[in-house]
């Protein structure tokens, strides 16, 4: 082999073991880019958790209109109720979305990986929060991260005076000494 030929085999060979490994490939951040409403109400985190989800998948209500389907009401307002991750499901069949979700009820969560399924196939994920002081909350899962070998998920919060955007390790998300993932709305397609 002539010297041309061996410093060849030499780049070739330092570029390969440059690469990342399949592995390392795999690692990454994705976020859906949805566009987190601000609860408008104080009870209707539920309302705007599911309005963001449906404005992601280019419908456009008001918070207004999406309880008033949520909750069969009409008029000039809604009432300032709680709902659910059902009441949801309700407005994504009535907005004729191929799939309203399925809906896994008490204490029922998805794997990092299920999240990770979800959010790969650009659908975003309703969550509900029970908070340990009582009562509960809603979120949307719409991004995660395994960069770093340490997996975390990025969730949407409509409360008003919170972060609109936030993240966090999928265990520490999955159950903390300020709230639990209680309920889950996954396979949403708009």
């Amino acid at each position: 082999m002539n010297t041309t030929a061996r410093v060849l085999c030499g780049l070739i060979a330092f570029a390969a073991a440059a690469l990342p490994s399949p592995a390392a490939a795999a690692a990454a951040r994705t976020d859906l880019g949805i566009t987190m409403q601000a609860q408008q109400k104080d009870q209707w985190c539920w309302d705007a958790s599911g309005n963001t989800i449906a404005a992601y998948w280019g419908h456009s209500l008001t918070q207004t209109r999406f309880c008033q389907i949520a909750h069969n009401e009409s008029g000039g307002d809604c009432a300032n109720n709680q709902g659910y991750l059902s009441d949801q499901q309700r407005v994504f069949r009535y907005l004729g979305f191929p799939d309203a979700g399925t809906y896994y009820p008490g204490g029922q969560t998805l794997s990092f990986t299920g999240v990770k399924n979800q959010i790969d196939a650009g659908k975003p994920v309703g969550t509900r929060i029970g908070w340990r002081s009582g009562g509960g909350h809603m979120h949307v899962l719409y991004g995660y991260d395994d960069s770093s070998g340490a997996p975390r998920v990025e969730y949407g919060d409509p409360w008003p005076n919170n972060s609109r955007y936030n993240s966090m390790n999928y265990d520490t998300y999955r159950s903390n000494s300020q709230f639990q993932w209680t309920h889950t709305l996954s396979g949403i397609e708009g």
